[in-house]
């Protein structure tokens, strides 16, 4: 039988800004207790990487209900889906506060891009190797839940790699939201 074949799709969303939330909602969003005016959020990035594995099986019958399956090829989906951007609508577009909110988020996407580019390549690397790994199977059991148990099996492979991807995302975030940064970012404004 030939070795399965694996097709990977990328793909970077465009980010959604939104000055619809206030404050005290982007806060909430953040997970962080709103203590004081200097406790409060005045922007936040969100994003969220997805990963989809659909296996493609084949079988062949050996007789007594005793079937050898096998993988075909792995239609996988890798792609940074969501770049979600608020920043308080007290500061609306076009003053400075709103300029130096955004150039700020505008770090954290640039952060989400560029982790899940170079992380991308070891995403397809694991994958590939998972997928090679995998070899055919006798049994009498359903095909369903060999395809099912091969996606499992994919992701357990797969994490390590996510996990280093979403480190690599909060240690690269985390090196701007630091307190001395803020104050820098503030003080580029005469007002907050």
């Amino acid at each position: 039988m030939p070795e399965p074949a694996l097709t990977l799709s990328t793909g970077i969303a465009t980010p959604i800004y939104s000055g619809e939330r206030d404050r005290a909602h982007i806060t909430a969003l953040a997970g962080r207790e709103g203590v004081g005016a200097a406790r409060f959020n005045t922007g936040l990035t969100r994003s969220r990487a997805e990963v989809r594995i659909t296996p493609q099986i084949w079988e062949v019958a050996l007789g007594g209900g005793r079937r050898c399956i096998g993988l075909g090829r792995v239609e996988a989906h890798w792609r940074l889906d969501e770049l979600l951007v608020d920043i308080a609508s007290e500061y609306p577009p076009g003053g400075c506060n709103y300029r130096i909110i955004r150039e700020h988020e505008d770090e954290h996407v640039a952060f989400a891009r560029d982790a899940y580019l170079t992380w991308t390549p070891r995403i397809e690397a694991t994958l590939r190797d998972a997928v090679m790994r995998v070899k055919p199977i006798v049994t009498t059991g359903d095909a369903k839940q060999v395809a099912n148990d091969i996606t499992a099996r994919l992701m357990r492979a797969l994490q390590p790699a996510i996990d280093g991807f979403r480190a690599e995302l909060r240690s690269r975030n985390a090196s701007i939201d630091t307190t001395a940064n803020y104050r820098l970012v503030n003080s580029r404004c005469p007002k907050w």
